[in-house]
């Protein structure tokens, strides 16, 4: 029997500038994943990624899920970089 887990990332962001941020990172990260072939599966497919928004009073959340924890920590760096420069 195989139990899966999802890794849930969250993000509070700030404004709309942060969340096209974190659109074009998750895109890219996905883009340049399947690339290098490090999918998911072990194919060529890019990680599974869902995006969920979350809103609370007058702001909103946006929680970032992986299939695998690997998947999410090395989203987690793509990212810090990813808001330094872009």
């Amino acid at each position: 029997m195989v139990i899966m887990t999802d890794v849930v990332v969250k993000f509070d962001l700030k404004d709309a500038a942060t969340e096209t941020k974190l659109f074009q990172a998750v895109n890219q990260f996905a883009a340049e994943r399947e690339c290098m072939g490090t999918g998911a599966s072990g194919t060529d497919d890019a990680p599974v990624i869902m995006v969920k928004t979350t809103s609370y009073g007058e702001g909103f959340k946006k929680s970032v899920i992986f299939q695998r924890r690997r998947d999410a920590e090395h989203f987690m760096s793509y990212w810090r970089r990813f808001a330094k420069v872009a």
